[in-house]
């Protein structure tokens, strides 16, 4: 009986799996199997943001942050340290993000709504200002690109196809779900949803809302750290433009907001939706306002998404018995 009903509570996720493990197969293109990679990217970024975004409702902007941290620590050691691993240079990425974490968190962390919001934005600003101006370093606005590689290499992250790029990001976005998962039915998850429904309830019980939320911080810190490892690496290169910018914070945030916070399947289903819109978007309209005309219209679609699914796209499964498979629940993040 409680195999039966376990079968059935999981069918959703079984058949997601199914289908991204035959799409890089079945579709015979290196471009759908790249946006498919960036759908996997983002949605592991949107769940590292969904620990304090969403069960802490903390909006954070300094995602980008610690996802260029990430990406020029590696980068870094493998172009001008003799190919040091990814696997390898993850450590003192993960190290440094959560220096950072502190560093940010703690005086972050004594302000609240808005104003915890504007100082995130200011960090990042200071982040992205250092990354240009010690370009002796980090190669200023240009960054910093890899040489070229060719064959395939599991232990340096390169590889002829972008099938097993694939599969990586794949993996690091189940693991990705499964950390938060762990959050959610842990005591973390149960201090954040308390803060978050009431702070000065959840303190007058013991509970000491700044280092909940800064343990959180730096948890999402890492697995950003992480993502920007991985990112770099099958990207090819590292600019502050595209890693430290307030874009890619915003990018990451929506991917949450729009799927749904607190839910641990929100940031994927933000993903699956957002990433390929915005594709879509600069693809058919690239031609129209300078190239403008497609983020007008992401940004559009993404306002009526939001206008008529407050509470995300993960909340049309609540109007279905869908929600018994761990899909639905809203914004509580409950499993």
């Amino acid at each position: 009986m409680q195999l039966t009903k376990l079968a059935k509570n999981h069918w959703v996720l079984a058949a997601f799996l199914l289908a991204c493990l035959i799409y890089p197969f079945v579709i015979d293109s290196r471009y759908l199997t790249r946006v498919a990679m960036e759908v996997f990217f983002f949605a592991a970024m949107g769940n590292a943001w969904n620990i304090i975004g969403g069960y802490g409702k903390q909006t954070s902007w300094a995602s980008s942050t610690f996802v260029a941290v990430g990406a020029y620590t590696s980068i870094l050691l493998f172009v001008r340290h003799g190919n040091i691993s990814p696997w390898i240079s993850m450590i003192p990425a993960m190290g440094l993000a959560v220096v950072l974490a502190i560093i940010i968190g703690l005086p972050c962390f004594r302000m609240r709504g808005v104003y915890f919001a504007i100082a995130t934005i200011a960090c990042t600003t200071i982040f992205r200002q250092l990354l240009i101006y010690f370009s002796d370093f980090t190669g200023g606005s240009l960054g910093v690109a890899f040489m070229i590689r060719r064959g395939n290499s599991l232990w340096n992250l390169h590889f002829d196809s972008a099938i097993p790029f694939y599969f990586i990001a794949l993996a690091w976005l189940l693991i990705t779900v499964g950390i938060v998962t762990y959050i959610e039915r842990n005591r973390l998850g149960h201090y954040l949803r308390a803060i978050c429904d009431d702070q000065d309830a959840a303190e007058s019980l013991g509970i000491k809302s700044s280092g909940v939320k800064l343990t959180a911080f730096i948890v999402s810190g890492m697995m950003l750290s992480v993502t920007g490892v991985l990112y770099v690496f099958q990207l090819g290169f590292a600019d502050p433009n595209t890693f430290a910018s307030h874009d890619m914070s915003v990018r990451i945030a929506i991917v949450a907001i729009l799927g749904g916070m607190g839910n641990k399947w929100g940031p994927t289903v933000g993903a699956l939706v957002s990433v390929p819109l915005l594709e879509l978007s600069n693809a058919y309209l690239q031609h129209i306002g300078g190239g403008g005309a497609g983020w007008v219209m992401y940004g559009l679609l993404i306002v009526i998404i939001v206008l008529f699914k407050p509470n995300g796209i993960i909340s049309i499964f609540d109007n279905f018995d869908l929600k018994k498979l761990g899909l639905g629940g809203g914004a509580s993040g409950r499993p």
